[in-house]
């Protein structure tokens, strides 16, 4: 477990500055991205295409999302040129462009306003009377999402900005009539800090970002930062036994509602002045079908009534908590939400089953940090773990391969940035080494240049020295491959990682099929 800074309200040297920009969209016409196909960067094009603002923007290729974009009006073009900037009112550009961007150096030289992604959210959250960013180190896609629906279902008509894919909402952006904005709010860059939440979820804090970040005492800073910016009379729900976090409930300048998952008997919560905290509970967890969980909810040490989740894990029991707190806190009804919280089966690329193949069941997965992968190892190990159980279901979110027992865990592993995987090499080989079989890809960049300090073969070689077996595979057809071989009927491959390791997943139907002459035709599924 990561030791808490002695010093949690040390101010990082790195915190980011926040510059002066317009309030609001008062005589706006027309915004220009920068890296407009990005998930968050789409979902805000998005945003101003509904209210009637024109937009243009680049990426360095064609996808799907600027398909998309340009089938709702917005002007896209492939590549970064100057020639691509007409005189659009500002130029937003996303944390991966770097200030010498042709298009943003032809901005300067016009004299356009220039604003990150962050501020253009912030200035949209502004628009609502009720806006909500969930933050954390770990769960923010998955937590958002559920919140979401909790809210669009129970009538309230949110506008909701998350970062995957959800299949409700036909993306992941959705532009609503209601008083009630919700996004995931990142710390990375201290880009929280742009948000104007009223609600704030903290659901954890840990060691990531470390390219950004020199110590853990710079995040728990930052997120200080961002529960002292609440208001007065707006809520901050925080985990009450997360070690790195507790220190926020004497920070927060607003109600408190600290959540636990089976908390021990009379275990002391650090509470504000009297009135001004509430605690959520989960208690009398039970395993459902397909790696389910269901508990009962306590307010104040009220029981509200039994409660079934819709997506596998233990971990989202902690997740499904801070939903409700909000969802309760937004007026939505406890018995209205016992229906609602089971007809959430998912998210795209979290525990994502896409298919049966050979008997073999292929599923993918985000988790990138040592904790998350912890939590997504112990989701499939229950999945394959199931006996027949004394509750039933609402749902069963991961529906199991037909007429088979799972047995073991085959994970494709894509390490994600390198000052990430240097810097918790040795939390991810013990979180690794709980599959059966493992085999690691090339590390995925992203914003980062090769450091030369850490390779894949060190992982693998600290996964082996744990017991598991582990391999190193450069491209996603070996891994493919080498996990195909492995799998036997009745296990679980599963891919992970936050870049893009999902797309091994048809390559590794492909091989599965390959070893099994006349193989039926493939059973894919997906929600």
């Amino acid at each position: 477990m990561l030791t808490p800074s002695p010093n949690p309200n040390a101010v990082s040297p790195t915190m980011p500055e926040v510059h002066e920009l317009p309030a609001t969209l008062e005589g706006v016409t027309h915004v220009h991205l920068v890296g407009i196909g990005g998930i968050g960067m789409s979902g805000l094009a998005h945003l101003l295409l509904k209210q009637g603002i024109q937009v243009s923007g680049s990426d360095r290729s064609d996808s799907p999302i600027t398909r998309r974009l340009a089938d709702e009006g917005a002007r896209i073009f492939t590549g970064h040129h100057a020639a691509n900037l007409q005189q659009p009112d500002w130029l937003v550009y996303s944390a991966a462009i770097p200030a010498d961007n042709p298009e943003r150096a032809a901005a300067r030289e016009k004299g356009i306003l220039q604003m990150d992604r962050a501020a253009l959210l912030g200035i949209l959250m502004k628009q609502y009377p009720h806006s909500i960013s969930v933050a954390g180190s770990h769960g923010k896609t998955t937590t958002t999402a559920l919140l979401a629906m909790l809210l669009e279902w129970g009538g309230l008509d949110p506008t909701i900005l998350v970062g995957g894919e959800l299949d409700a909402i036909g993306g992941n952006v959705k532009a609503g009539g209601g008083e009630v904005m919700i996004t995931e709010a990142c710390e990375y860059q201290g880009s929280f800090l742009r948000f104007p939440a009223r609600i704030g979820l903290v659901l954890n804090i840990d060691l990531d970002h470390l390219d950004y970040f020199p110590d853990l005492a710079a995040i728990q800073a930052v997120f200080r930062q961002f529960v002292n910016q609440l208001p007065t009379d707006g809520l901050l729900v925080m985990p009450a036994n997360d070690t790195n976090s507790r220190f926020l409930v004497q920070e927060a300048p607003c109600r408190v509602i600290t959540i636990e998952v089976d908390p021990p008997p009379g275990e002391a919560v650090p509470l504000t002045p009297p009135g001004n905290t509430q605690q959520l509970t989960a208690t009398a967890l039970a395993p459902l079908p397909g790696g389910c969980w269901s508990f009962n909810l306590l307010k104040n040490g009220s029981d509200l009534g039994r409660f079934h989740l819709g997506i596998p894990g233990k971990h989202n029991v902690h997740n499904a908590l801070a939903a409700l707190a909000a969802a309760l806190e937004l007026g939505v009804k406890s018995h209205r939400l016992q229906e609602l919280l089971p007809r959430f089966t998912g998210i795209h690329r979290r525990f994502e089953t896409h298919g049966h193949w050979a008997g073999v069941t292929v599923v993918d997965d985000y988790a990138h940090h040592p904790a998350e992968i912890t939590a997504t190892l112990a989701a499939a190990r229950t999945l394959l773990a199931e006996a027949p159980l004394a509750e039933t279901s609402p749902t069963a979110a991961v529906p199991l391969c037909p007429d088979t027992t799972h047995h073991r865990i085959v994970c494709i592993f894509q390490p994600h940035t390198y000052t990430r995987t240097h810097a918790l090499l040795h939390d991810f080989a013990q979180a690794l080494a709980l599959a059966d079989v493992v085999v690691v890809t090339e590390i995925y960049a992203a914003r980062e240049p090769d450091n030369g300090l850490v390779h894949s073969r060190d992982l693998v070689d600290l996964v082996s020295a744990r017991g598991t077996h582990a391999s190193y595979c450069p491209d996603y057809q070996a891994a493919a491959r080498t996990a195909a071989a492995a799998a036997e009927p009745g296990d679980l491959i599963i891919t992970m990682g936050a870049g893009p390791v999902n797309e091994a997943v048809p390559l590794i139907s492909e091989a599965l099929l390959d070893r099994t002459p006349n193989a039926d035709t493939p059973d894919p599924l997906s929600y």
